[in-house]
């Protein structure tokens, strides 16, 4: 059954299952608000189709196949705009249309420019090849540049987890090349007499398109995981961790030396009961913003750990600023704010010291430093 290759039934079986894809990405964009990106999937998956059909009536007709190449090449760029709007960005940018155009001028300049037909033959089955390749390549370069952003922001937030989906999509466009390649050398060792341009793809796409689209599909919802897994670690109130959420980024920064900062508003309770929740969790937000403020501007981490509780760490190099640190942070507090009661803090401090693997120890510590705080007066720092 494989001694004769139908090229015709590759391509038919591409376009089914290009023009499945497209449907289910208009499904997926018309069943959910806000997946713009979906627009430029689906418009991708179905123009991609009706290119193929358009192969199959263009022989004989430079001018068509051309056009015919230069859809090809726009179905590449749909995938890289609809990437772009993805992470927020304008979908178009002036530099897409150059694939396009490169695709069109293949097909046509060794026409204009040789004489020999023959080798206007194979010189024109070249260019088309090596022009499809590269706006290919464009689409697996995208996708990997957006991974390495992606892990950029990994390595900023260990919770954060680079997309699998964008992977597989990347990895699909840039399997395409090595076919393109043997396209190439096959044109350039036995002539145009085989159409490897439309055969060596639609083998390709046997495999190749069904994880392209998968990769994409899967996007979508490996945000909506990412965003559930941040939104459980976050404090819905004030945004900043909590405790979970501070167990987690506070790994990175546990070492001997490191600082932990207990942080205890003082007569919390008393803010409640004369002036309202309302204004209670208005000032557990403003505590929020300038205490993570102050910590964060020290490469540190800051979480809520439970009602007027909060709890930073500062990394060992930043030790000789953490009375500063609370000091700012203690100042902060006592700084009316238009709106709010009055209200001040209480800060205990303490270090990690060598042997300690995590922060329980030195929470402890740092309890009882917040402890001798509260009893010696509130609104003051104690290490």
């Amino acid at each position: 059954m494989f001694h004769h290759i139908d090229t015709e039934t590759l391509r038919l079986c591409s376009v089914l299952a290009s023009t499945a894809f497209g449907l289910v990405f208009a499904l997926v964009r018309f069943d959910v608000e806000g997946r713009r990106y979906c627009y430029h999937w689906s418009a991708s998956s179905l123009l991609y189709a009706a290119t193929l059909i358009g192969f199959e009536h263009s022989a004989g007709h430079p001018l068509f196949k051309a056009a015919l190449l230069g859809s090809l090449a726009f179905t590449n760029v749909l995938i890289v705009s609809g990437l772009r709007v993805f992470d927020g960005k304008t979908p178009f940018r002036p530099w897409m249309a150059w694939p396009v155009a490169g695709c069109v001028a293949a097909q046509l300049a060794p026409a204009w420019v040789l004489s020999d037909p023959k080798l206007v033959a194979v010189a024109t089955e070249v260019c088309d090849t090596l022009a499809v390749a590269i706006s290919a390549g464009i689409v697996g370069v995208s996708c990997l540049v957006g991974l390495h952003r992606e892990r950029a922001n990994a390595a900023a937030d260990s919770t954060f987890m680079p997309s699998r989906g964008r992977r597989l999509a990347g990895l699909a466009m840039l399997g395409y090349l090595p076919g393109y390649a043997i396209a190439i050398a096959g044109y350039l060792w036995n002539g145009p007499a085989l159409d490897l341009l439309a055969l060596i793809p639609m083998l390709s796409d046997q495999l190749l398109l069904g994880v392209l689209n998968l990769g994409l599909l899967a996007m979508p919802a490996e945000r909506a995981q990412q965003r559930l897994r941040a939104a459980a670690l976050r404090d819905p109130l004030t945004g900043v961790w909590n405790r979970a959420g501070f167990a987690a980024q506070s790994r990175r920064l546990i070492a001997p030396g490191a600082t932990l900062l207990a942080i205890d508003l003082d007569h919390f309770k008393q803010i409640n009961d004369h002036h309202g929740h309302l204004a209670g969790d208005t000032v557990l937000k403003a505590v929020a913003v300038l205490a993570c403020a102050e910590v964060e501007s020290l490469g540190g981490e800051f979480g809520r750990i439970g009602g007027d509780e909060f709890l930073a760490v500062l990394p060992a190099e930043r030790a000789p600023y953490a009375q500063v640190c609370a000091r700012q942070i203690q100042q902060a507090c006592r700084r009316p704010l238009d709106g709010l009661p009055p209200w001040t803090a209480s800060i205990g401090l303490a270090q990690i010291e060598a042997g300690e693997t995590d922060y329980a120890a030195a929470l402890q510590r740092a309890d009882r430093a917040l402890y001798r705080a509260k009893v010696d007066g509130r609104d003051k720092v104690t290490a």
